[in-house]
């Protein structure tokens, strides 16, 4: 295990690297802009200050991490540094700190700190550039609506409850970063471009997990077991669980398809995205999850209904990839009784969810009560066979349970909203619907509800339709 924290603090920095090349990169390409707003006085001393504030923090973090952490101390400077220039940086720093969670890993109280100073950072440069464009408004419409509605109504479902303690703590420490980060997307974020450092976060820090996951489970897990086909993929922290990071892999393959696609290295480009296509979609077989292989099967068919004109052809490849999916499904190496009770134990829980809704229609069972209250809900009182993860196991039926009728629509709603906007823009933009459509339907057995990803996924959506809506105007 030594060595196996060794490589993931290695890959967090290597990763962490890529990010700060890339942000380096975009800011090299808006210098131009930039340095034509300031006289020759003024960008000697902009720079001037910027190089003596980027020691310095490269300083302060070396005296702190040290050796082990020089890598860090560059990469966390660089990044700071960049952030006070634009929001947009400031973000996509905050969004990498979040999705990579390096403080799992290098365990220090500094390192551990730094999801809460990055949001203070990030709220600090989004009102100080906003207040230098004396933009003072926050950006506004039918996601954000939806959105602070269904925060607001979870809160109330939570704070009326009889686990109201518990409620309130998970509520601060789970469901409101996701409801920030997407408010703070919205308003860092004015034109397509700026959409770049964020997407670029996104891939980055999902193929890290990739990349972890596929050692973990190939050289640490299986030595554990006599068939290595039967090992089920593996990842740390709070997406450990096989079916979480395949959702969440889903999630990425889409943008990481069309990132490569969209590289200056045609003619192979096609190869590249193949080549990343045939990766993570072995990650995801090897997670054995269904949900996923059903969310891997919705992308190419959102994929289809953008890009295949002919509803012959279409309807041809639904059934088709259909088939190829269900035959997937009877290829699994899983033992037959694991499958049954995974599926029963959907069933009965989806019930009770259910269950929960129709009995406490106003608020169902309370934020975060599902668990608590599964058993009173479930018929004969049976609660399967899970005694550690008794959870919805979907999104919208846990939504339903803890929040009532109204929470589901309005999470609905949002996801609504968000595809809308995505097929506004599919043309120029295809991974976004394809995004939507897949881990859409991968977390309708899964329940992220609450979870980060998601919020970013819809928030980034919703954006980039509104960025190019004003470039075309």
């Amino acid at each position: 295990m030594i060595e196996f924290h060794q490589f993931v603090l290695d890959s967090h920095q290597v990763f962490w690297g890529f990010v700060t090349l890339g942000f380096v990169v975009l800011w090299l390409q808006d210098a131009p802009a930039f340095r034509e707003k300031l006289s020759q006085k003024q960008r000697q001393l902009f720079s001037a200050l910027l190089v003596v504030f980027g020691l310095s923090l490269f300083g302060f973090f070396f005296q702190a991490w040290g050796l082990a952490g020089v890598f860090f101390s560059i990469e966390f400077a660089v990044l700071v540094t960049l952030s006070l220039i634009h929001p947009k940086f400031a973000v996509g720093f905050l969004l990498m700190l979040l999705m990579s969670r390096p403080w799992e890993t290098f365990n220090d109280s500094l390192m551990s700190s730094m999801p809460r100073d990055a949001s203070i950072l990030a709220l600090l440069v989004i009102a100080g550039h906003k207040a230098i464009k004396r933009q003072w408004y926050v950006r506004f419409n039918m996601g954000t609506f939806f959105l602070l509605s269904f925060s607001v109504w979870m809160f109330m479902s939570g704070f009326f409850s009889n686990h109201v303690d518990v409620a309130m703590v998970q509520y601060s420490e789970v469901f409101i970063k996701g409801v920030i980060l997407f408010i703070l997307i919205q308003n860092a974020l004015e034109t397509q471009q700026d959409l770049l450092p964020i997407k670029l976060v996104f891939v980055i820090a999902i193929v890290e997990k990739c990349f972890v996951s596929f050692y973990k489970t190939l050289t640490i897990s299986a030595t554990s077991v006599d068939d290595m086909t039967t090992q089920r993929l593996e990842s740390v922290g709070i997406l450990s669980n096989s079916n979480d990071i395949a959702a969440i892999f889903v999630l990425a393959i889409p943008f990481v398809i069309m990132a490569m696609w969209k590289t200056k290295l045609k003619p192979y480009n096609w190869l590249v995205a193949a080549v990343m296509l045939v990766i993570m979609s072995f990650l995801v077989w090897k997670s054995q999850s269904r949900g996923a292989l059903l969310g891997l099967f919705a992308i190419f068919g959102a994929w289809g209904l953008v890009q295949v004109k002919s509803r012959k052809v279409l309807a041809l490849m639904i059934v088709g990839g259909l088939l190829c999916t269900l035959g997937a499904f009877k290829l699994m190496n899983r033992e037959a009784s694991d499958i049954e009770g995974s599926t029963s134990n959907r069933i009965l829980y989806w019930r009770a969810g259910v269950n929960m809704a129709v009995r406490n229609p106003i608020f169902g069972v309370g934020f975060w009560g599902f668990p608590k209250n599964l058993p009173a809900y479930v018929p004969d009182g049976n609660t399967g066979s899970e005694s550690e993860h008794m959870t919805a196991h979907s999104s919208w039926v846990l939504a339903l349970a803890e929040g009532g009728p109204i929470a589901l629509f309005l999470l609905l709603g949002l996801w609504g909203y968000s595809a809308l906007s995505a097929w506004s823009i599919r043309k120029e933009e295809p991974e976004y619907f394809m995004a939507i459509l897949g881990y859409g339907v991968a977390i309708s057995f899964l329940s992220h509800t609450y979870l980060l990803y998601p919020y970013i996924l819809l928030s980034i959506s919703i954006t980039h339709a509104k960025a190019a809506q004003a470039a075309r105007a």
